[in-house]
């Protein structure tokens, strides 16, 4: 009993571990475009009233009946909620500039129109795209060098861009056919 236990603990010893995926390997680097992060003395210009302003809101006594709004809904923003809601969309606006033409969500379909894979993208537009596809016949790793789409375990696509997405051949299941990668709806 104890020999086969020594086997065993052998057999577990020996056993080689898959070198990391390609991806993983990278270091992580702070992104180039820092989200909005306000100051500390952010919205608290005494000289602007922001401090100085009492609670523009009442607590809630009772229901609010659909009489009692005249026109909006809503109460006016505070001009630290305008600010931070400006911040944010400046930040997303130059994390989109930032991104390649690749970067999102995708669908390739074959000339009839009938979806193949679904592919999310992650394009830094400097540097290899990776991201990963989906089917009804499985998953896996994605990732382009601008000029070919492969899909790991699956086949790979030649890109050549159009108006309204990219077109090209894809080389699976041993046979290539006419397909286009085009944004979902």
């Amino acid at each position: 009993m104890s020999g086969l236990t020594i086997i065993a603990l052998a057999g577990l010893l020996m056993q080689e571990r898959a070198p990391p995926h390609p991806s993983t390997q990278a270091a992580y680097q702070a992104p180039v475009i820092r989200p909005f992060e306000p100051g500390r003395d952010f919205a608290q210009d005494l000289s602007r009233g922001d401090a100085a302003a009492g609670p523009q809101r009442r607590p809630l006594e009772a229901p609010v009946t659909l009489e009692a709004y005249v026109r909006s809904y809503e109460f006016a923003p505070t001009d630290t909620e305008t600010a931070y809601e400006q911040g944010v969309a400046a930040a997303e606006f130059r994390a989109d500039q930032a991104a390649g033409r690749l970067d999102g969500s995708w669908r390739i379909v074959d000339a009839t129109g009938r979806k193949l894979y679904d592919l999310v993208l992650s394009d830094p537009g400097a540097g290899p795209v990776e991201g990963g596809w989906r089917s009804a016949e499985g998953s896996g790793v994605a990732t382009s060098d601008g000029t070919t789409l492969t899909l790991s375990g699956a086949g790979a696509m030649t890109l050549e861009r159009t108006v309204s997405g990219w077109r090209g051949t894809l080389a699976a299941d041993g046979q290539v056919r006419a397909v286009r990668l085009l944004r979902p709806r």
